[in-house]
């Protein structure tokens, strides 16, 4: 075969870079690079260290995996030690090598393999400005899975509306400010938000594939994608076993003959997945969830704000007694869930729209299914969100693409019935409402700028009066999850009371230091010091008042007396 002129290739080269696949490179190229730079800006701005219980928990249960290959926890709540205590049966409770019983098991992994590539950040002595391992570790991880989303988002857009709404979701998706927001929180919502998506795409693609080619492998593959991805989910945040029922309506009611079967066998599969870890929880608790079930007694009728998690005796509570105080919990949170989570869900607009396109019959019958059951996914979610709280309220926006790609296709319909004469009008309403979605993200990296978190977290602060106790010591103060992540020592949850402290330093571990910050010195004087009865045991302390049997006696004050440290004998002098 005679080779072409070598002008004949320079031509298609052109042509390529000009209408062809390089130039459709380019463009990705391109895109991508902005995506990257707004990333850095976000963080820049906005990042001056981790300022959420949950995430300093998650981080230091990865790094704990990365150290020990096991699913221990140095943040060890009294609770977990009465509930472990009681399944072993042995005489004192393990503090070393405790087992987490709050948490699913996948963001801590992926933090641990992150921690164990980066992490030479450990080494560091001293914590100045932003703690290393959040810096290159926890916030670049959160942030890969933000881009990952966004792949996912283009594909489930581009399935069910065409190229154009694919591109202004995406657009849309980078620019808004609850995505960067819950990427910088660091408490893995990107992470199950990522494994959702790829849930519901993949339950669309078995369904589209099993209704064209012949045979149900293809169809089965694309299922058993979706049901992993679901138990992943699961894995990552409880909460997200509401994706279970939605995505197996839409399995019956799309796939064809046998499709309850079908869905059926999606269940589980998804269930399959999560066996293991129930496996595991029920042997070191005799829970399948651990902890989690007991957060929906915070704030109710039974606790004293987060006192169930705090005291060392579980609480015998009669399940009607129970139930009525869930109730009364579900219908007092719901009106205020409704009114800040939902009413302002992204940025509003969206969400808008989305609730409009539910009146509307889409021609596909697909598009039509695929939205009542992502709309039961929510709304099983909001009415769990009203016992669990605010962790339940978070994963909420992991419908958050979903409700982008629906409400923007809605809106088209709108500008097409508008009938502009003019093709420009359309592209400056589009471009409006582009404008509208990134205006909070454009306001947010404006100044002033995100402080460091302190009140109360200051990682030299807890590293100081963590470095005043041996590693196989115990501290109690009111934020463990920061002692336990930034001074890397063993922090029980401060009990309720000085008669839980003694329970907790006679009959199950020694404590050797304890920890007070702004956490408790700052609430209101009489109303919760001086007369709640939950903290007003501990207020002769916080006065200076030790009583005479207390066994830590000697203390320093941090911050101009905003915090406390006390301890059994003046371990300072010893560290000088």
């Amino acid at each position: 075969m005679a080779q072409r002129p070598f002008e004949s290739k320079i031509q298609d080269l052109v042509y390529n870079i000009d209408v062809g696949l390089g130039l459709r490179l380019i463009q990705t190229g391109l895109a991508f690079l902005a995506v990257l730079l707004l990333m850095l800006v976000v963080t820049a701005t906005q990042f001056q260290g981790l300022d959420n219980a949950e995430a300093m928990d998650y981080a230091q249960l990865g790094r704990n995996l990365m150290l020990q290959k096991r699913f221990t926890t140095q943040y060890i709540r009294p609770l977990s030690l009465a509930l472990y205590r009681n399944r072993t049966g042995r005489p004192t409770a393990q503090i070393g090598g405790h087992p987490d019983l709050m948490h699913a098991p996948v963001y801590p992994s992926l933090l641990a393999g992150g921690f164990y590539l980066g992490r030479g950040a450990f080494r560091l002595e001293k914590a100045t400005g932003v703690y290393p391992p959040e810096q290159w570790v926890i916030i670049p991880l959160n942030h890969l899975f933000v881009l990952m989303t966004g792949i996912v988002v283009l594909l489930l857009a581009r399935r069910l509306f065409g190229f154009r709404a694919a591109a202004l979701s995406l657009l849309a998706y980078f620019l808004s400010l609850q995505v960067w927001k819950n990427s910088l929180a660091g408490v893995g919502l990107p992470v199950v938000g990522f494994f959702a998506l790829l849930a519901w795409y993949a339950a669309l693609q078995a369904v589209s594939v099993h209704g064209v080619k012949p045979g149900w492998a293809a169809g089965a593959v694309w299922l058993a994608v979706s049901a992993v991805s679901s138990g992943l989910a699961i894995l990552t945040r409880y909460a997200a076993v509401v994706l279970v029922p939605g995505i197996a309506l839409f399995i019956g009611l799309q796939f064809g003959r046998r499709s309850w079967r079908w869905a059926a066998a999606y269940a589980a599969v998804a269930m399959l997945v999560v066996a293991p870890w129930i496996a595991r929880n029920m042997k070191v608790s005799g829970r399948p969830l651990g902890l989690t079930p007991y957060t929906a007694l915070f704030e109710s009728r039974l606790s004293e704000g987060d006192s169930i998690e705090r005291v060392a005796v579980p609480p015998k509570v009669s399940p009607g007694n129970q139930a009525r105080a869930l109730g009364i919990k579900w219908m007092t949170r719901m009106p205020e869930l409704a009114d800040r989570k939902l009413r302002q869900f992204g940025n509003g607009l969206f969400f808008a729209f989305f609730l409009a396109a539910l009146f509307y019959r889409f021609v596909r019958r697909e598009v039509h299914v695929f939205r009542w059951c992502v709309t039961l996914s929510m709304a099983l979610l909001v009415l769990l969100a009203g016992f669990l709280g605010e962790s339940a309220e978070r994963t909420l926006d992991i419908f958050w693409p979903v409700v982008i790609i629906y409400g923007l296709a809605f809106f088209f319909l709108l500008l097409e019935r508008l009938q502009f004469p003019i093709r420009l009008l359309n592209i400056a309403v589009t471009s409006a409402v582009m404008a509208m979605t990134a205006l909070p993200l454009v306001f947010a990296v404006l100044p002033p700028r995100t402080g460091v978190p302190y009140p109360p977290y200051y990682a030299p602060f807890i590293r100081h009066v963590s470095d005043m106790l041996e590693p196989n010591e115990v501290m109690a103060t009111d934020m463990p999850w920061a002692v336990a992540w930034y001074g890397n020592r063993y922090a029980i949850y401060l009990p309720p009371s000085l008669e839980d402290f003694y329970q907790i330093n006679d009959y199950y571990q020694r404590v050797s230091g304890i920890y007070f910050t702004t956490l408790t010195r700052d609430r209101p004087y009489t109303r919760m010091l001086k007369m709640h009865a939950s903290y007003k045991t501990w207020f002769p302390i916080l006065e200076g008042r030790i009583p005479g049997d207390f066994p830590l006696a000697h203390g320093f004050q941090l911050n101009n007396m905003d915090q406390l440290f006390l301890t059994d004998r003046p371990r300072w002098v010893e560290r000088r």
